[in-house]
């Protein structure tokens, strides 16, 4: 990485379609611990110990995963069989995140939570993109600011742009327009995933 973080910046990651919002989900609905890998070899060590392993190429589900990176997926697996510990392996956002000492996650759907915790700290925002734009990561990364500044700002505008971003088109075209509806909303949940080097939870619980 070419930026140098300073010891109080608060690092958050955007990866809006869809990791940050599976993260944000998984820890909504009762999941304590993610751990980002990013090799299979390391994350079928962890299925053969009973964790349950998330993961996508392409936006499709990896074969052997239990999951894929999908919010509603996960919901669905998770009522029925609850669990404690994921594993997730994506595209775009585990590279990126594996890159940094210590990182937030950003999703729309815990915007103002992510804000609120930030308060008045120095932010370095980062939308991850991927190859099909960056636009409905630059929208949560724009409402952020926003939010960071005391700006107003139309929610409903954040949901276009990830509703009509690539990314979005892409997923409903391959069975995927759940994940994009799920995720097309503002402020669901009140969690804050932070990453620490090692695997994320959610700090608001742990300062709570």
């Amino acid at each position: 990485m070419l930026h140098t973080f300073e010891k109080d910046e608060a690092v958050v990651l955007i990866d809006n379609l869809r990791a940050s919002s599976t993260i944000v989900t998984a820890l909504s609905a009762g999941v304590e611990e993610i751990i980002p890998v990013s090799d299979d070899e390391k994350a079928y060590r962890f299925k053969k110990k009973g964790v349950v392993i998330a993961g996508e190429s392409g936006c499709v589900k990896l074969q052997g995963y239990d999951i894929g990176n999908s919010p509603v997926e996960l919901l669905k697996t998770f009522k029925k069989t609850p669990f404690e510990k994921l594993v997730l392996k994506t595209t775009n956002l585990v590279p990126l995140l594996l890159s940094v000492p210590h990182a937030l996650i950003c999703s729309s759907l815990n915007l103002s939570s992510i804000a609120k915790y930030i308060n008045k700290k120095k932010a370095c925002i980062m939308p991850a993109g991927g190859e099909r734009g960056v636009s409905e990561d630059l929208g949560v990364a724009f409402a952020l600011a926003a939010c960071l500044s005391e700006v107003s700002f139309d929610k409903n505008m954040l949901n276009f742009f990830t509703r009509e971003s690539p990314a979005a088109g892409h997923l409903c075209e391959t069975g995927y327009r759940e994940d994009v509806d799920f995720i097309s909303r503002t402020d669901i949940f009140d969690v804050i995933p932070f990453y620490d080097g090692k695997s994320i939870k959610n700090a608001g619980k742990l300062n709570g």
